[in-house]
């Protein structure tokens, strides 16, 4: 990294733990193993500016583990982060600017397809998943999205296409999702993660009143 961000980054996956790591629904987790290196490699090991989270819950119940870690690595982050870092014009106190990056599936792409949409259902749609509805369910509920109480806190929706069946079946879909990848699958959401990076490249110096 050049130039010191403008933003600190909260990268989390979401999806589920054993025995379902690394079936479509987890793609997120699969995704996040695939961006660490590149990450250390563009950016440096992990420090005050970007930290990496794997959500330790199961996809539904994502949400408030997810948003108590982010408050924490924020509160720390601010102590080391402040007026006195080139490229952070707001003081310590109130909190530098911030986005939490959520990395997830997304049944209604390719495989392998990255979709990036900055916001929540305010901005577009959820499509039913849950695990992003207990995420910005967690954030509503302490007050830090989309309402804003001292601190700038964008969040990036990162989506990795898993496909999905021919049947609209809600059973199907479910099997669908729960079911282990192939090693094709997993290859195609790996390969996402060169794209991915670029747009955390960017995320670094986004700022709200810029165009996204």
């Amino acid at each position: 990294m050049t130039t010191p961000p403008r933003r600190l980054l909260f990268i989390a996956s979401i999806g589920n733990q054993k025995p379902y790591r690394f079936t479509r629904h987890s793609a997120g987790h699969v995704l996040l193993d695939a961006l660490l290196p590149l990450l250390r490699s563009r950016f440096g090991a992990v420090d005050q500016y970007y930290t990496t989270y794997y959500s330790p819950s199961f996809m539904n119940e994502s949400g408030p583990k997810l948003v108590r870690n982010l408050n924490k690595w924020l509160s720390q982050a601010d102590k080391l982060v402040g007026p006195s870092r080139t490229g952070f014009e707001v003081p310590a106190p109130i909190g530098v600017p911030a986005t939490l990056v959520i990395l997830h599936d997304e049944l209604e792409a390719p495989l392998g397809k990255v979709r990036v949409k900055r916001g929540g259902s305010e901005a577009a749609s959820l499509r039913g998943h849950r695990g992003l509805i207990s995420s910005f369910e967690s954030l509503r509920g302490k007050g830090m999205y989309p309402v804003k109480r001292g601190r700038d806190l964008s969040v990036l929706r990162i989506g990795v296409g898993i496909g999905r069946p021919e049947s609209r079946e809600k059973n199907a879909v479910a099997d669908y999702v729960l079911s282990e990848m192939g090693a094709g699958e997993r290859a195609a959401v790996q390969r996402a993660a060169e794209p991915v990076v670029s747009v955390l490249e960017d995320e670094f110096y986004w700022e709200e009143s810029s165009k996204s």
